[in-house]
């Protein structure tokens, strides 16, 4: 048997690691650059929803804050992984609460899932996040956690504050409503899908991209290491 080569084995760790990189951030990528690489939609219509044990707590404050839940929600990825989320309702200040597991869920996970985003994996168990609507197009968004998007004036107002407990994290919210408006729009479980899809769509493309870039950045980056060396075989004597 001959010896193996060591200069034959520099392609083929190259293609194996850029395979991986492409692997673990196509979902990204696609996040990226298209919004339908994320679906919404109603998972659970009612609002006897099961409540896990690390959602509790949350559950229990947003009670004594005048929200009342009205169902669940569904984030999918495109070649990725999804996300529930409670939706709970405060009629008297037309505001919505969305509480979402901190990990995300992939139906099949071992050693070889692409990992998330780091900014994903960071913050508390309930992602909470408040969401105040004036019109199409216009948002308040305040959350216990790190937001990487950007502020317009009167028409995308986001804020994090990370690890904030959830009655001064409505204060600080309920504080900018008057920034963008008086607040407008279906407050049901219906509701919170269309304006989600809608932020999906517009402003909210912006903190995606923040978000999810890097992603972008390494699948490009594996697939040039692919074709660089596919070609190099190709055109080699």
């Amino acid at each position: 048997m001959s010896p193996l080569d060591p200069a034959a084995l520099v392609p083929l760790l190259t293609m194996t690691l850029g395979a991986a990189l492409v692997w673990a951030n196509l979902w990204r990528a696609l996040v990226f650059v298209t919004p339908s690489a994320t679906r919404l939609e109603v998972d659970d219509g009612t609002n006897e929803v099961p409540v896990p044990g690390w959602l509790e707590p949350t559950h229990e404050a947003l009670g004594g804050l005048g929200f009342a839940p009205v169902g669940t929600l569904l984030e999918s990825r495109l070649l990725g992984p999804a996300r529930s989320t409670w939706v709970y309702v405060c009629p008297e200040h037309g505001t919505f609460a969305f509480v979402s597991d901190s990990s995300l869920v992939r139906p099949r996970r071992s050693r070889l899932t692409p990992p998330e985003p780091a900014l994903e994996r960071e913050g508390p168990a309930a992602r909470l996040t408040f969401l105040t609507t004036a019109g199409p197009g216009r948002f308040l968004l305040s959350s216990n956690f790190r937001r990487p998007g950007a502020a317009v004036p009167r028409v995308h107002l986001c804020a994090g504050l990370p690890n904030a407990p959830p009655d001064r994290l409505f204060r600080a919210h309920a504080r900018r409503v008057a920034e963008l408006g008086a607040p407008t729009g279906d407050l049901s479980l219906d509701g919170a899908l269309a304006h989600l899809t809608d932020w999906h769509r517009t402003v909210g493309r912006a903190e995606l991209r923040r978000l999810h870039g890097v992603g972008l950045l390494w699948t490009l980056g594996g697939l040039g290491m692919v074709a660089f060396h596919l070609m190099s075989r190709r055109w080699s004597p």
